[in-house]
């Protein structure tokens, strides 16, 4: 994608836009007013690539996810984090009740989050320690919810698996990779929920489709109405304008 121009910035404080520079959204702090009483929200994912950081800024300087956004995109707030080297979907909303829900399965439904991960060495099918980032994991005194893994693909001198996990505790796929010996060579985030990077080039993005928007409320808050749609305008006019 282009560049984004990051002044002005849209910063949204207790599910509020205003004007100016400061840190993005928190999802966790904005309220959750019922679909009718809510103004139209924006959404659209990133390929996140890796050696980026997920935020508005890095202060080593190091490049970050927004720089990776088209000019004519809205610098929407983040949902969620991929770290420094993984890759891979990344969804960007104003939607606060949304991405609450995505991120803290006590609000809303469990959400699964698919990722595939290339790993060192050529494995058997039937390894054993592929069944064991199955298992939860200690995490800081709090054991993680059950994984899946399974194989899919043998490289060279690698192996391709695949784990769905319904948290997203920090490091949880490395360290259960770790924790089956397993050296990571590659992260990505493939899908989360019903939303999937299907083939949206790395570092490329794209708005979501109203019937996507629809099936995350499915699969985070059933039962509940999304609140307006706002589409995002990429077309070769919208592109032209802001190069």
């Amino acid at each position: 994608g282009s560049s984004w121009n990051p002044s002005p910035r849209r910063v949204f404080t207790q599910g509020s836009m205003v004007r100016g520079g400061g840190p993005s959204l928190v999802l966790g702090d904005c309220p959750a007013p019922t679909s009718a009483d809510r103004a139209a929200v924006q959404y659209f994912v990133l390929n996140k690539p890796p050696r980026t950081i997920t935020g508005r800024s890095d202060p080593h300087d190091r490049p970050t996810v927004y720089d990776h956004v088209p000019s004519h995109f809205p610098p929407l707030p983040h949902v969620g984090r991929l770290d420094w080297a993984s890759e891979g979907l990344l969804l960007f909303t104003d939607d606060g009740r949304l991405g609450r829900a995505l991120l803290d399965k006590t609000t809303g439904a469990v959400v699964e989050k698919v990722y595939r991960v290339k790993v060192r060495d050529r494995l058997d099918p039937q390894d054993p320690r592929i069944a064991l980032l199955q298992e939860p994991l200690d995490m800081q005194g709090t054991p993680t919810s059950p994984a899946r893994a399974r194989f899919l693909e043998l490289r060279t001198r690698a192996t391709w698996l695949e784990l769905v996990i319904t948290e997203g505790r920090h490091h949880q796929v490395r360290h259960l990779c770790a924790r089956s010996g397993f050296p990571v060579l590659k992260l990505r985030r493939q899908a989360l929920g019903p939303l999937d990077l299907g083939d949206l080039k790395l570092r490329w993005s794209r708005p979501l489709l109203q019937e996507e928007v629809q099936a995350l409320y499915a699969a985070a808050l059933p039962g509940e109405a999304p609140p307006p749609f706002e589409p995002i305008d990429d077309s070769a006019a919208a592109r032209a304008a802001r190069s």
